[in-house]
């Protein structure tokens, strides 16, 4: 990982800024869209750039940044061809809450949708969607690996956002998806992401519910699932509770258990940095004994190979594991 050095000057900047772009030219990743610096992984703490086709998105989480944002914007100028380049200020108390983000288009004002192929699926994306464009980036490799065992599988993709492990999933074969989210607009840019993706709706593919209620429903019903996916927001609201995922994560598994087929899996991840992945583990431990099953292995999962430094900084954290389970 390289050492932040916190360049000041202009020229310094550039320089390192190049050197991150020129190293993820060098991953060979399947996709057009990727993180081209990860804050302190690239010498460039406080700073996050991401790509998504031509658009390209700016986040500052220092203050210092918003004095060189034309250095940032003429580099990647000159580097890529740039559609629509957007700024986001996070730098309000570090926030994560989109009502909070402070938005500036730099290029091409009006245009801000684009279409981004990854391993050859597509997904729309709305750079000015707030904090969250449509496609969290760090979870492609786990999209991917996910949708290895979905052949002829029963998949359950709880807090689903736009759907893309439904349709990672369904492209590779899954016997049914359910897409469970509590957003009626997020599961809508689900179903423009299967029409991209030349995808039939099936029945009841598209749910809009809280995970845990849908969950406990499920499994008194006997409707289970070989596979089910927990990729939760670190918070939420639905009429009137609030999740939380350091409060309510264990529960969260302790139901997904209850909704496996005898010989299931369950992935769960997060990106809360206050949890760590033994720590999920744990909470799957005491679950899995609470509903009579026995976890046979824990894979454990990451970001993708551009964010340098993953771990390290709070910016950048993703806790995943994914579970083999048997019934006891």
């Amino acid at each position: 990982m390289p050492v932040s050095l916190k360049p000041n000057s202009p020229a310094d900047i550039a320089l390192q800024l190049k050197r991150a772009f020129t190293y993820r030219e060098t991953l060979g990743l399947n996709t057009n869209a990727m993180r081209l610096v990860n804050s302190s992984g690239d010498g460039l703490e406080g700073l996050i750039i991401e790509r998504f086709n031509k658009h390209f998105v700016i986040y500052i989480l220092e203050e210092r940044w918003h004095s060189h944002k034309k250095t940032i914007s003429d580099t990647l100028t000159e580097h890529f061809e740039v559609e629509y380049l957007v700024c986001k200020d996070r730098t309000v108390s570090g926030t994560r809450s989109a009502s909070r983000i402070e938005l500036e288009v730099i290029k091409g004002e009006g245009h801000s949708q684009t279409i981004v192929e990854e391993n050859g699926l597509r997904f729309h994306v709305d750079l000015n969607d707030h904090l969250n464009q449509g496609l969290f980036l760090d979870m492609r490799k786990n999209r991917k690996l996910l949708a290895s065992y979905a052949s002829d599988r029963a998949v359950l993709n709880c807090f689903a956002y736009t759907c893309s492990f439904g349709v990672y999933c369904r492209k590779f074969g899954a016997s049914r998806v359910t897409n469970v989210d509590i957003s009626a607009k997020f599961l809508q840019k689900g179903k423009e992401n299967y029409r991209l993706n030349h995808l039939h709706e099936g029945r009841s593919e598209f749910v809009r519910d809280h995970a845990v209620r849908y969950l406990e429903r499920v499994a008194k019903r006997n409707n289970l699932f070989d596979i089910i996916i927990l990729d939760p927001p670190s918070f939420s609201r639905f009429e009137g509770a609030v999740f939380s995922v350091k409060k309510d994560m264990p529960l969260l598994i302790e139901k997904a258990f209850r909704a496996l087929t005898p010989e299931g899996l369950l992935f769960v991840s997060t990106n809360l940095s206050s949890i760590s992945r033994p720590q999920l583990e744990i909470w799957a431990h005491i679950a899995a004994k609470k509903t009579g099953r026995k976890i046979l292995e824990a894979k454990r999962m990451s970001q993708d190979i551009e964010f340098r430094g993953s771990g390290l900084m709070k910016e950048s954290f993703l806790s995943a594991v994914l579970l083999k389970t048997v019934l006891l």
